[in-house]
């Protein structure tokens, strides 16, 4: 009895060896879709024959995906070891919610300015 626990015991703590090992290796891919809105997901970059907010918008997100995927080539071009390229992975994903919530922190920004401008001093239209 006890060496059919011994054994049992041994091959479960075998799997989980084996089983972190294999995610210790695989690392994961930053996808583009965790940063931008899911209507810019594929972007492309359109001349401004017409400067409308949703052409400006969406040459916005197709510059920075263009960035990301230069970025994610970079640490695969770059990184030899597992270790390195999530560490660059983890660089590139950290970059891309900066710009997210620096982006969010500038819009509100705007929108509180302009709730000012209309409300400074009451009624602004009389």
């Amino acid at each position: 009895m006890k060496k059919i626990f011994f054994i049992c015991t041994f091959l479960l703590m075998t799997s989980v060896t084996i089983n972190n090992a294999a995610k210790a290796e695989s690392v994961l891919e930053p996808q583009w879709a965790e940063f931008c809105p899911p209507l810019y997901e594929n972007a492309v970059f359109k001349p401004a024959k017409e400067n409308s907010k949703r052409n400006m918008e969406n040459n916005y997100w197709a510059l920075r995906k263009a960035k990301f995927d230069k970025s994610i080539a970079e640490c695969k071009a770059l990184s030899k070891s597992t270790k390195d390229l999530g560490v660059c992975y983890a660089r590139v994903a950290n970059l891309e919610r900066n710009k997210n919530s620096q982006r969010q922190k500038a819009r509100a920004e705007k929108d509180m300015d302009t709730r000012n401008q209309i409300y400074d001093g009451g009624y602004w239209w009389y």
